[in-house]
């Protein structure tokens, strides 16, 4: 039995079907320049055609001719899910893809990992793995970490697929360190024309997608973050504006907005609006220009003419010029070849722009929004959409230059570009969903969200930060304001003192007050819940300063990663003591003021959200016993000392709040003080698999932050 006769039987028991009569005849292609010793080989088929099953044999014959172990390389961790899912009923196969290498330790014969991840573990690879199968492989032509990674390995053979049709000299160009290891590109290319004519009963698809990935560099990435976590001083929406046009349009747009913005007066002058000044400044393309030239590389309108014209779409001129700019510099395209549809064109400059489209002399047409309707644009062989609307109206009007397919043999290709680890892929992903519930096809449309959301940039943000501590969390404070102010209490009520609208308030309702009477009432005001009751005006008051406190979509990013049980926190013990501490000094004052021997306040409450955010410590999920374990080991050697602290749980469906209740006693030999402080945890999900632990540490947190509070008061007040 040859090699594909028993594959096919492996592959009819494991999935209940075998290859079709055109995967087989390039399964023998393949096998026949393996034979005759190609080192290099990429197989180019369209999508849909089943290229995994093609991968997969490629991986038996390697195996079968006595190499050791096939490295299979995916894009993204998604599709090394998705893969690895299929492999592993076929072979042996581990996956690697979280860096610690245990998938390559454990000698499975297949491994499928990421590029990333395989160049972080190439110590241990070393001439362990003599074939490489590369899936996407036109992913390799602007990815630096497939050729490092094939330059370290040095591999017996490398096989790549892919949907795409990039040109030769593109491929040469790309991975000429990849040619260095294993030889000249050979590249075995079946169109739809040519696998029907092997096979009649293949189908092609209308429209295939690409999804092109415009990654932000070193420098753009230091502007989004001081955006992402409100670190630019300004108007919270202005800051969020901002954000999203750097993330959707790029350099130009955002500066344009930028500039604006601050002669409006809605970015006042600081070191991160001079640091963002001078990146304006610079002459480098925005990542959105750098990827519409990647695409323009793959999909080369000058090299193949039945992709004219190439439609880009974007909803700002700005952008829009700038990618003309770049295109006829960069790509070197006449210019006469590049035109921009906006409504800076006349009537009949529009007219003449769409007729030259019509017969062919116009390659690129870069347009705005009055491109989406009303102007009859050519049927496009490539739309590249660089910007997703989250209308789904305008968003299908765009995909109606696409997929006005006359024939099945017209297969026409759609390319988004997103910016990875921002709102760009949530949008996208709102945009598809309302598509599908309003009946549209989008079957064609796959997406990998997860790893490309800002939650995702958070959680690695996190993870990185705490290595870099040599800790189990690190504190809010520093992870958005890249600084932990020394005392958070202080910061909180000199923000508070400083809003006009809260100091006016406080007037009408006392009078003038002194700074010491003042603060003590600030002070109040936090913690005693009743009192903010007096007026809808301290609330909102309150509200408007935790609001400037804790800006950046970075606020909710930490609540939806809580939520899904990737992120918990405690408060910082030391910190909220201090406060817990203010009120027993305040309680002991009063009491000797009024000649008393015992006060009490039942109503001490740490429920503001936004306040508490100042105290918060996170950390990611997965090291919750490791500060289970120190905060049991911290509290059990305090409760020797003080005696239990009785704690009661309960839960707000509304609020999604834990309330920890808990209430303690000091005697310092002139006065006895009791306190009831209320702790509030939000965010918390009542069905949670971890719902014991996170109400364990809620309790433990608790107590650590009344027994600190305790020793600084009888530090203070009882003499030895």
């Amino acid at each position: 039995m040859d090699l594909i006769s028993e594959f096919n039987r492996k592959l009819e028991n494991a999935f209940g079907f075998t290859l079709h009569k055109y995967q087989e005849a390039v399964a023998r292609e393949l096998i026949d320049q393996l034979e005759h010793g190609e080192r290099f080989i990429t197989v180019s088929m369209p999508t849909g055609s089943g290229k995994t099953v093609l991968e997969m044999l490629t991986a038996e014959y390697l195996l079968s001719k006595g190499y050791r172990r096939i490295l299979v390389l995916e894009p993204t961790r998604f599709l090394c899910d998705q893969m690895h899912s299929r492999w592993k009923q076929l072979v042996e196969t581990g996956k690697e893809y979280e860096g610690n290498c245990w998938s390559f330790l454990k000698n499975y014969k297949v491994v499928i990992s990421t590029p990333q991840t395989a160049l972080k573990c190439v110590s241990t690879l070393q001439g362990e793995f003599d074939g490489v199968i590369i899936d996407e492989v036109h992913h390799a032509i602007t990815g630096k970490y497939y050729n490092e990674l094939i330059a370290e390995l040095r591999p017996k053979v490398v096989v790549g697929f892919t949907a795409l049709l990039p040109s030769k000299k593109a491929y040469r160009a790309s991975v000429s360190k990849i040619g260095k290891v294993v030889g000249e590109l050979k590249l075995l290319h079946y169109d739809f024309q040519k696998l029907i004519s092997i096979d009649s009963q293949f189908n092609p698809p209308k429209a295939l997608v690409d999804i092109f990935d415009s990654e932000l560099d070193e420098r753009e990435r230091g502007v989004y973050d001081l955006l992402y976590f409100g670190r630019l001083p300004g108007e919270v929406r202005i800051i969020y504006f901002l954000e999203r046009t750097f993330s959707r349009y790029g350099k130009k747009a955002f500066c344009e907005s930028f500039f604006r913005a601050i002669e409006k007066g809605k970015i006042p002058k600081s070191k991160y609006a001079d640091e963002i000044s001078d990146f304006c400044r610079s002459e480098q393309l925005s990542h959105k220009a750098r990827a519409l030239l990647d695409i323009l590389t793959v999909y080369n309108p000058k090299e193949t003419p039945k992709l004219r014209p190439i439609i880009v779409f974007t909803s700002r001129k700005a952008t829009a010029y700038e990618f003309k700019d770049a295109i006829i510099r960069e790509l070197d395209v006449p210019s006469n070849k590049v035109e921009v549809l906006t409504s800076d064109l006349s009537k009949e400059q529009r007219k003449e722009l769409i007729s030259r489209a019509k017969k062919g002399d116009v390659y690129i047409i870069i347009s705005t929004l009055v491109g989406e309707e009303g102007v009859d644009i050519p049927e496009a062989g490539v739309l590249v959409m660089t910007d997703v609307p989250k209308s789904p109206l305008r968003f299908y009007q765009r995909l109606g230059r696409l997929i006005r397919v006359s024939s099945p043999m017209n297969t026409k290709v759609f390319v988004i570009t997103m910016t990875p680890k921002t709102e760009e892929y949530r949008d996208l992903s709102e945009a598809v969903w309302n598509l599908y519930r309003e009946g549209v096809d989008v079957s064609y449309i796959l997406l990998n969200l997860e790893e490309k959301l800002t939650t995702q940039k958070l959680l690695d943000y996190i993870k990185e930060t705490t290595k870099m501590l040599n800790s189990k969390w690190a504190s809010y404070m520093l992870l958005t304001q890249g600084d932990k102010p020394k005392d958070p209490v202080e910061y909180y009520l000199s923000a508070l003192k400083s809003n006009e609208k809260f100091k006016e308030i406080i007037k009408q309702r006392f009078g003038e007050l002194s700074d010491e009477e003042f603060e003590k009432w600030t002070f109040m005001v936090t913690t005693i819940f009743f009192l903010r009751a007096w007026s809808d005006d301290i609330k909102r008051a309150m509200k408007e300063v935790e609001k400037i406190l804790n800006k950046g979509k970075v606020v909710g990013d930490f609540d939806k990663l809580i939520k899904d049980d990737r992120l918990f926190y405690f408060y910082d013990p030391e910190g909220l003591s201090d406060m817990v501490f203010m009120e027993l000094e305040r309680l002991r004052k009063y009491c000797k003021e009024n000649q008393k021997t015992f006060c009490e306040n039942v109503f001490f409450r740490f429920d503001r959200k936004g306040f508490l955010r100042l105290f918060t410590n996170i950390f990611p999920i997965e090291n919750i016993n490791d500060i289970l374990k120190e905060l049991r080991q911290r509290v059990s050697k305090k409760e020797r000392i003080f005696g239990d602290i009785y704690v009661s749980i309960s839960y707000n469906p509304s609020s999604k709040a834990i309330i920890a209740n808990t209430h303690f006693s000091v005697f310092d030999g002139e006065v006895y003080l009791r306190l009831e402080p209320q702790f509030n945890y939000y965010n918390f999900r009542d069905d949670s698999k971890l719902k014991e632990k996170k109400l364990e540490l809620i309790k433990l947190n608790v107590k650590d932050i009344c027994y600190r509070a305790m020793e600084k008061y009888f530090e203070t007040y009882v003499k030895n």
